[in-house]
């Protein structure tokens, strides 16, 4: 499987995730299960863009990269929140951590934190998917979109054509 065509699935794995648990109407078993699945998942992400990190962060003092520069602020933002609420989330779990065996105190404060940050988390998100919408539509345009021969399925093509 291509990278791109591996991010892309991944990445609507997380759109969908998240969609998923900002639902009001989601049980709180489903939200807790999707949330510490979602933590594996944004791991993954941070790690088949570590090269795309590494090199903003090369590029950020570059003259007129600007927009460079937002997508870095952008992408840390959306790092610290996501961390915030995923670990406050973690300690406010009713169900999967005492399933664990695990207990947390103050649900009130990690409550209040994680639906806090969890707010900024969206938002974040949001205008992450924003930023990266010409990637996204150039990615489904190639690998959801395209004809099987514009895939590289050339051979499933001229199959088919000699048999019509």
């Amino acid at each position: 499987m291509k990278r791109t065509r591996f991010l892309l699935i991944l990445d609507t794995i997380l759109f969908v995730s998240l969609a998923v648990l900002i639902e009001p109407r989601t049980s709180l078993t489903v939200h807790e299960w999707l949330g510490l699945t979602f933590i594996p998942l944004v791991v993954v992400h941070l790690l088949f863009a570590w090269q795309w990190i590494a090199t903003t962060l090369a590029r950020l003092g570059a003259r007129g990269a600007w927009r460079l520069r937002i997508n870095a602020v952008l992408n840390l933002a959306l790092f610290v929140t996501f961390v915030v609420s995923a670990f406050s989330g973690v300690m406010t779990s009713f169900i999967v951590l005492p399933g664990l065996g695990i207990m947390s105190a103050n649900f009130g404060r990690w409550t209040l934190l994680h639906n806090e940050w969890t707010v900024y988390f969206e938002v974040i998100a949001g205008l992450h998917v924003a930023m990266n919408w010409n990637w996204i539509v150039g990615a489904v345009r190639r690998h959801v979109l395209a004809r099987p021969s514009a895939r590289g399925d050339a051979a499933i093509e001229a199959i088919a054509g000699k048999d019509a």
